[in-house]
């Protein structure tokens, strides 16, 4: 799949880096990282953007109230992800407020990494590029996936309830439908060393991706 501005000589690859909760998509983000990638945390960017210092901070307390606010002043992240999980329109009302200002920031992100470190492979770890309609901003989607009861594992290991685990998985599409739209799936279902070389294998490929793009050529459909 083909997408982003071809009209330019590309110096970079952008890539998006996706999957629902708890598959493992940090851990995968990492070993990227380790491989030569640069990498984007699109969850620390809209943590960013929920900082005082922020105009999108002053949205976010209009729409729900000064009830989401620690007694310093910041945002309760853990009360307001909690709002927004269990219903449709509230998740609704701060995607509309924090995705353009997240999509902002990695774009001052990237243009920096080009400008600083020349040709190479930026990957953002981002959790709803396909439920925000963010694929289009990349050259190449990757897809890390894994059980549903692992994900829940995970989740509850992490201290939601089962309630808030199950409102966070519902909330995002169904993996099979991302993996099949995506030019790279890698599995994090099984032992970690499998998952590692997975990841290796997509990074050389992205490499040649990479070399493609900057030759001029158009890359070849997934």
């Amino acid at each position: 799949m083909i997408r982003a501005d071809e009209t330019v000589k590309p110096t970079i690859i952008r890539v998006g880096l996706t999957g629902n909760i708890a598959v493992g998509k940090s851990t995968v983000a990492k070993w990227m990282a380790s491989l030569g990638c640069h990498v984007l945390d699109a969850d620390i960017l809209g943590h960013q953007c929920l900082e005082p210092t922020e105009t999108t901070y002053d949205r976010v307390v209009d729409a729900f109230g000064s009830s989401i606010l620690q007694e310093d002043g910041t945002i309760d992240r853990s009360l307001l992800g909690a709002r927004v999980f269990s219903d449709d329109d509230n998740r609704a009302k701060l995607e509309a407020i924090i995705h353009p200002a997240i999509r902002i920031k990695e774009q001052l992100q990237v243009d920096q990494i080009e400008r600083v470190s020349g040709p190479g492979i930026v990957v953002t770890e981002a959790a709803l590029l396909y439920e925000t309609g963010s694929v289009d901003r990349y050259q190449r989607i990757v897809v890390v996936t894994a059980g549903e009861d692992i994900c829940l594992k995970r989740l509850l290991e992490c201290g939601l309830s089962i309630n808030e685990a199950h409102d966070r998985m519902a909330a995002q599409m169904v993996q099979a439908e991302k993996a099949a739209l995506a030019d790279y799936v890698i599995d994090n279902s099984g032992a970690r060393k499998a998952a590692r070389e997975a990841t290796q294998m997509v990074c050389e490929q992205l490499q040649l991706d990479l070399a493609e793009w900057m030759a001029g050529n158009r890359l070849r459909l997934i």
